[in-house]
């Protein structure tokens, strides 16, 4: 059974830049979860700088920058990105809502399906993200598998562990620090 662990990034020096770098804040928490080289089988993140910088910190290693951990999500989910989605019921209701949202879930749950399937059983995969793209693609899949998810939006580092048998996830849990 392959495990996906997907987390956001770690604190940015400058939240008004995309290309920002990690804060000191950011780099000490990613460092405070770092695993020994070999504990992920596979290391990805989203191109960006402050999730590649994170995956490296936690993981020691950065496998590859993959670009479906960035999807575009432009209108009214970019719109929502920041400020108004505290908590994973404000998500719910953006999928409730919005069909490009559920687009979204869906498009990353098929991103993670494949990262998984790179690995062998009882292989694990980190994989570095951003808030929202988290976030959507975990309640869909919580739904599906009847195991619902409540609380805040994932902050920093914090994210979801997903379990696969035979190319399907079968667990979902929450990361939280």
């Amino acid at each position: 059974m392959a495990t996906l662990e997907v987390r956001r990034h770690a604190e940015r020096s400058d939240r008004g830049n995309e290309e920002s770098a990690l804060s000191a804040n950011g780099r000490a928490m990613a460092q405070g979860l770092a695993q020994a080289r070999d504990a992920y089988a596979l290391v990805v993140s989203s191109p960006l700088p402050r999730a590649r910088e994170t995956a490296l910190l936690i993981a020691g290693r950065l496998d590859a920058a993959d670009p479906a951990l960035l999807p575009e999500m432009g209108g009214a989910i970019g719109d929502r990105l920041y400020g108004e989605m505290r908590t994973l019921a404000d998500w719910r209701r953006l999928l409730d809502e919005r069909d490009e949202a559920r687009h979204v879930a869906d498009e990353q749950l098929a991103a993670w399906t494949r990262l998984a399937s790179r690995v062998g059983d009882r292989e694990r995969v980190l994989a570095v993200s951003h808030g929202g793209i988290i976030e959507l693609p975990a309640l869909v899949l919580a739904e599906r598998l009847r195991a619902p998810l409540a609380g805040a939006a994932f902050g920093y580092c914090e994210g979801v562990r997903v379990e696969y048998a035979k190319g399907a996830a079968t667990k979902i849990a929450v990361l939280r620090l």
